[in-house]
Order: C-alpha cells, then sequence, then structure tokens
C-alpha cells in the first residue's frame, strides 16, 4: 500500500485480521496530534485501523529502498539465458524474517498451516552483482 492510497482505503469498509497480541508504545507529541486529527476526519475508521494503514504505507516504502545484491548463482534466466543469481542482502534477510514472523503471528491466530508473506524465491541478474 501507498500513503498516496490511504484516504481511499479509509473510505472503504475494512475486513482485515487483528493480531491477537496487543502492542502498546508511546508517540511524539506532533504524531499524536496529526494522528487525533486523521482519527477526526475519518471517524469511520479506528486508531488501530488508521495507525496500522499508516504503518504499512511507510513499511511499504521502507521495503523498496533496502538493498539487494547477487548472491549464489542460480540457473539462467529460461528466456533470455541471461545468469541470475539468488537475492542477498538486506531485502533477502528482511523476507526471511518477516515470513518466520508472519508464520508465528499466523499460528497464534489459529493458521496451523499459514502461506508465506513472501512465497517463492527471489533473483536477480548478473548486472546487480
Amino acid at each position: 500500500m501507498k500513503a498516496s492510497d490511504l484516504v481511499t482505503v479509509w473510505s472503504a469498509p475494512d475486513n482485515s485480521r487483528l493480531t491477537a497480541k496487543q502492542y502498546s508504545f508511546r508517540l511524539p507529541t506532533h504524531v499524536a496530534a496529526k494522528l487525533a486529527a486523521l482519527e477526526d476526519l475519518y471517524p469511520t475508521r479506528s486508531r488501530t485501523q488508521l495507525v496500522g494503514d499508516l504503518l504499512s504505507a511507510a513499511i511499504a516504502d521502507v521495503e523498496k529502498t533496502l538493498p539487494s545484491y547477487a548472491g549464489a548463482p542460480s540457473d539462467p534466466h529460461p528466456d533470455t539465458g541471461e545468469m541470475m543469481y539468488e537475492e542477498a542482502g538486506p531485502i533477502a534477510k528482511y523476507r526471511t524474517l518477516a515470513n518466520k514472523y508472519f508464520a508465528e503471528i499466523e499460528t497464534d491466530l489459529g493458521n496451523e498451516a499459514p502461506e508465506k508473506l513472501f512465497p517463492g524465491s527471489y533473483f536477480v541478474s548478473g548486472d546487480d552483482k
């Protein structure tokens, strides 16, 4: 989700699942004031929904900036024959950790066989080496 999509999301019904665990943290005063303003602007959205959507948009932006580079060699690309490499670096570690924590959270919610948040394998070209 992009930050630019939030206004549209906030005008639509919400069907998201929530974690069983509650998170509690303090906010800087200027952030709390802005959150309160958004609560007034979008009264059909709970504080939890607003914070979840805002965090989702911010995390998506951070994901785009996590470095990636070519790791171990893999098979050539089936269409181009270009040598491909397993994706490595912070983005690869992030996806592995996100899958791990997603499985734990889903299991806590009773899902005995959760799918991965980031399924499959990721590869990069030799240009990223």
